[in-house]
């Protein structure tokens, strides 16, 4: 049996750089941290990666399809508690991230052939910049937030790294 690990607290954050850890192989699942503490965790509930689980010290945040057939996502705190909807764009890579609070932003690839991908609000402008690393397993991925959102008036911000990497911050 796997321990639970403690999570340290998102408001506890000190630098603007973390990394999401691939742990496995067969069943991996994914840990944002910064090289010293983990922040947060994702895994799947089954191999189909249509179910995903979220684990932060503040509680449990799950992903699940809208609909059986569609490309929306709800984003639950729990279960069944809805906060917000995931929608990926139909010939285009970008996200697009409609949250219950009136908060919305757009996951964007700046660069036709890029590796990194930016979270962008309208008003606020970059939050952060996700960067994939080349033959890197252990380390897939690179989050890098923006020197103006580390403050403590800072919205809600779900980090989504790829379709197999979902994290959020509250």
């Amino acid at each position: 049996m796997e321990q639970i690990p403690n999570f340290r607290s998102i408001d506890q954050l000190r630098t603007n750089e973390l990394f999401i850890n691939r742990v496995g192989w067969w069943r991996p699942y994914y840990e944002l941290s910064d090289g010293q503490f983990t922040y947060a965790r994702l895994s799947y509930k089954s191999i189909f990666n249509r179910y995903a689980i979220l684990e932060f010290a503040a509680g449990l945040f799950t992903i699940k399809r809208k609909s059986l057939i569609g490309r929306t996502m709800l984003l639950n705190h729990g279960e069944d508690e809805v906060i917000g909807e995931i929608e990926p764009a139909i010939w285009k890579r970008d996200v697009k991230l409609n949250m219950n609070n009136g908060f919305e932003a757009i996951y964007k690839f700046k660069k036709l052939f890029g590796r990194s991908f930016t979270l962008l609000n309208e008003s606020q402008g970059d939050i952060l910049e996700i960067k994939q690393l080349i033959w890197s397993f252990k380390q897939p991925f690179s989050v890098t937030l923006a020197p103006n959102h580390q403050q403590q008036s800072k919205p809600d911000v779900v980090l989504f790294g790829h379709d197999r990497c979902t994290f959020y911050f509250s």
